[in-house]
């Protein structure tokens, strides 16, 4: 569409130009999707048209499909209720919009937009709908081979895992699929799988005994768990050799890597037929780095189900080293024969083999029962890979003392969001008096610094002043006023060579820890603070401050001052300014010092820093008129 186009269409739709402006509001998108749908009097008061203008004819469904870029959240907030009010028509234009601008949506959204859709759907406007929704239409709406093979040559495209693995409506989608296909019995082809697409996963372990060639290919790459009748037919076509793997016997490592989630299913036997120079090569081969553990590994190796708890370790079974035998014990056999000692002082071995996500949750078991009190450094530091499966509950029991042990756990974790496990690590090493040189404060540079306020604040000298550059304006939002009056100073020698409008914006974060003097020099640089970082400031250095001084550092904001007139600081540093000075700000503002009253300052810092109460509003004394002669006859 052209300038000229798009002018006639924006004519058309008078609020057009609004939903462009709006939609790029992230904070304002779940209020403009609600608008658009249902023309809520807000949103005809705006401008733009309501309800019943908007419904009629397709303009709000034709500015989605013109708008060039719609932000993903603006569809986080559509409801039920807010489809339910569509037409059958409408519903497909927002459906077709939803698909022409790549937005998802969630099971929920996808379900409540199905059921709005027209009953009767031509081969276009079908292929014009995203394709996860086609699963939550009804499949006997496509009567005759042809609508039916179209609607299942979709469905085969589609994510089926938006639906539970065996969920009715996956059952029946199977269902009607082969019945559309003319798939009678067991037997079923290599194009009969493709045919199928994701639905194939589903297929029972009759059709495995009967088509493993076709199918057992396919399964390998299915995401979840098969069902035990799969499994069983599974094992038993891997077990009789036939296509397309052959005798295992006979398999190569690249037979291994074909298998990929089907090697969950081999049980000893299997195994024990597998050459083991092709197993040693495989598990050297998946083992060369740490990306084996991004792998599902419970679709790696066999996975013994556990018999009965609290077995005795079977005579002979005692490891002494930590090798790939390992792979092959069952989980109670684990538990029971690894001596915890043992398996800390070889967890570079345990980082090399491929173990399974439950094995690896044995292995710590082991370990947090040998160290109830918390692992201690010289297994923390070869910890490695290991240390994705500790919590930060647990990391907060130990006493790191090293730089070199962050630095080693700083890169393990790299990449790995890990936040909360290296939060937990940085304040176990400053609370062990642990230094941030500058190479642990760039491992860091990814990592919010909220831990910040779980360090002791005598432990916070310790970090350098360039750390400051790295803190984040919420990073400090939970840090006490102790923590504060630490971090300000470095932050003022971090930042003070910047410009000042770049100065402000970086100190901002940190002005809890200000002292008057300072808030009186911003005063005078042409800031402007905004409400919330105001009522951040430290009371006692905030009720010292001019009702000209306050009035140049919120500037525009200093209208937000009335709404919090009656809380802390603000009503602190109103009852010690005189009213006659809040009054010339035209604001309203009540509980300053009326006229005539004189303050008595007792050391207002010491005052408020030791929790003595107020004596009455601002301190003040009244000098009554009548007690005057008196004085002076005295």
């Amino acid at each position: 569409m052209g300038c000229k186009g798009l002018n006639s269409f924006y004519t058309q739709c008078a609020w057009m130009p609004l939903l462009q402006i709006l939609a790029t509001k992230l904070d304002q998108e779940a209020a403009l999707l609600h608008a658009v749908v249902t023309g809520t009097p807000d949103f005809a008061r705006k401008g733009a048209l309501g309800r019943e203008a908007l419904l009629r004819g397709q303009c709000w469904v034709q500015t989605l499909s013109h708008v060039p870029s719609l932000p993903t959240g603006l569809f986080g907030g559509l409801t039920c209720g807010e489809v339910s009010g569509l037409s059958s028509e409408h519903a497909r234009g927002l459906a077709m919009a939803v698909r022409q601008k790549n937005i998802t949506l969630n099971v929920r959204q996808l379900r409540c937009l199905a059921r709005r859709l027209p009953r009767h759907l031509t081969n276009e406007e079908l292929d014009a709908l995203p394709l996860d929704l086609l699963l939550f239409l009804n499949p006997t709406m496509f009567l005759g081979q042809q609508a039916c093979a179209n609607f299942f040559s979709l469905i085969s495209k589609a994510n089926v895992d938006v639906l539970p693995r065996r969920s009715l409506q996956r059952q029946r989608l199977l269902r009607e699929a082969l019945k559309c296909q003319g798939m009678h019995g067991f037997h079923v082809s290599e194009a009969d799988v493709q045919a199928l697409g994701g639905l194939a996963c589903d297929l029972p372990g009759k059709y495995v005994a009967e088509s493993s060639e076709a199918l057992l290919p396919w399964l390998a790459g299915c995401r979840g768990p098969l069902t035990q009748d799969q499994e069983e037919a599974v094992r038993e076509a891997l077990r009789s050799g036939g296509a397309p793997y052959g005798p295992p016997l006979k398999w190569s490592v690249s037979t291994l890597d074909a298998l990929q989630g089907l090697l969950v299913v081999l049980d000893e036997s299997i195994v024990h037929s597998i050459p083991k120079d092709v197993k040693a090569k495989w598990l050297q081969g998946i083992a060369r780095g740490p990306s084996w553990l991004d792998l599902k590994l419970t679709g790696v190796l066999p996975r013994f189900r556990r018999d009965t708890e609290g077995k005795a370790c079977p005579p002979g079974r005692e490891p002494t080293q930590v090798d790939e035998d390992l792979i092959f014990y069952q989980n109670w056999e684990l538990e029971a024969c690894i001596d915890g000692a043992m398996l800390a002082s070889q967890m570079d071995l345990v980082n090399e083999m491929p173990f399974t996500y439950e094995q690896l949750s044995i292995f710590k078991h082991i370990l947090d029962k040998t160290y109830p009190q918390g692992y201690p450094e010289s297994l923390i530091r070869q910890l490695g890979h290991f240390f994705r499966y500790v919590s930060p509950e647990d990391i907060h029991r130990w006493n790191v003392t090293s730089p070199d042990t962050v630095k080693t756990l700083l890169k393990v974790s790299r990449g790995q969001k890990m936040d909360a496990q290296v939060t937990a690590l940085v304040a176990s090493y400053l609370r062990e008096g642990g230094q941030l040189d500058l190479d642990i404060v760039k491992a860091l540079d990814d990592i919010s610094f909220t831990y910040l306020c779980d360090v002791r604040p005598q432990d916070l000298h310790s970090i350098p002043s360039s750390a400051m550059w790295l803190v984040g304006p919420q990073d400090l939002d939970k840090c006490s006023q102790r923590h504060l009056d630490v971090l300000y100073p470095k932050a003022c020698l971090a930042f003070q060579n910047v410009s000042r409008p770049e100065y402000f914006e970086k100190i901002r974060a940190f002005l809890g820890g200000a002292s008057m003097e300072d808030l009186r020099d911003l005063s005078q640089q042409n800031v402007t603070m905004d409400i919330a970082t105001f009522k951040k400031l430290r009371v006692d250095a905030l009720v010292g401050l001019t009702v000209a001084e306050v009035q140049k550092l919120l500037g525009p904001h200093v209208v937000d001052l009335k709404t919090e007139e009656d809380k802390s600081p603000v009503r602190d540093w109103l009852s010690r300014q005189q009213q006659k000075d809040l009054d010339r700000l035209g604001l309203g503002l009540q509980g300053g010092i009326p006229n005539g009253y004189l303050v008595l300052d007792f050391n207002v810092r010491e005052a408020f820093s030791s929790g003595a109460p107020l004596l009455g509003p601002g301190f003040v004394i009244a000098w009554i008129p009548a007690l005057l002669p008196a004085l002076r006859l005295s």
